[in-house]
């Protein structure tokens, strides 16, 4: 299947969602293939690394891209991508933009910035996050652990911010639990594949992910039930997807089809083979009109 694009300009953004006043577009640009995270293997994490380096400009130019494909939201976290967002707005950039807090320091990696410095930094970029959202892995942690009162505390320090707040899972234990007690939060960044090989250990084992479509529908479920937004995320099946123009269609439907009316899709891009960025924004556009006319 061949997509054909007009240019979408700003003034003619994809379809939007109205989070708190804030307009998201329902196709937001995720940032794993710009960070050199495929989930796919190391050889494809390096080529899409070495593609991405800044000094050669791509990735500042597919952000640069998604915006005039009529994308007006990005979701990124980590110090390669608040560089990558001055730049952005240096060169003139108008994209919005939902930070992740890793909350990495004093739980998981003692040698990493503190959840403090790291709020911090996020809050001195340029141009600042609409909204703001925890690491779903460190979520996801809380929950395996028993720890879940502490994630609270920390979400309460987002609330504080004046920002959108949100947390993030692989689990839809973790974001049903959260529901069941009704947590302070605007909306969940839910993913469509549990991803952890032995969740049902209640350990979590990155090395060896699975992506199980009856997760996707377990969380599919969750979605749909709760009044709060979902960002759904890895709707492509993190590159499982991608064969054929007509899977990746094909998976956006899927996606658009099965999430409620205020919700968005988050899809990390990459643009050295093909244009992803058109053909996914041109995707939704038409999926969209498709179901407007039933």
């Amino acid at each position: 299947m061949t997509v054909t694009l007009d240019e979408p300009t700003t003034a003619n953004l994809l379809p939007c969602v109205n989070w708190k006043g804030r307009q998201i577009t329902r196709l937001v640009l995720g940032h794993n293939p710009i960070k050199g995270w495929s989930h796919c293997g190391t050889e494809l994490d390096k080529e899409m690394k070495a593609w991405f380096n800044p000094e050669a400009g791509h990735d500042l130019s597919i952000v640069q891209r998604a915006e005039a494909c009529g994308i007006n939201t990005c979701q990124f976290g980590g110090p390669t991508m608040h560089d990558l967002l001055h730049r952005y707005k240096a060169a003139g950039g108008q994209n919005q933009w939902i930070a992740t807090l890793y909350d990495s320091g004093s739980d998981w990696n003692p040698g990493a910035p503190s959840f403090e410095e790291e709020l911090k930094a996020i809050l001195a970029v340029d141009p600042k996050p609409i909204g703001i959202q925890n690491f779903g892995e460190n979520s996801d942690r809380y929950f395996i652990t028993d720890n879940m009162p502490r994630l609270q505390e920390k979400l309460k320090r987002f609330r504080d911010t004046g920002l959108l707040v949100g947390v993030c899972s692989h689990l839809p234990e973790v974001v049903e639990y959260i529901e069941e007690r009704n947590w302070d939060i605007d909306f969940y960044q839910t993913c469509f594949y549990t991803v952890y090989s032995l969740a049902n250990e209640r350990r979590i084992d990155r090395a060896h992910e699975i992506y199980d479509d009856a997760a996707r529908e377990r969380m599919v479920k969750f979605i749909r039930r709760t009044r709060k937004p979902c960002m759904a995320f890895k709707v492509l099946k993190a590159n499982r997807f991608c064969s054929t123009d007509d899977a990746v269609r094909g998976a956006l439907k899927f996606a658009l089809d099965n999430i409620k009316e205020t919700d968005a899709i988050c899809v990390g891009m990459w643009d050295k083979y093909k244009d992803q960025v058109s053909q996914n924004a041109g995707f939704v556009r038409d999926i969209l009109r498709e179901k407007a006319r039933r």
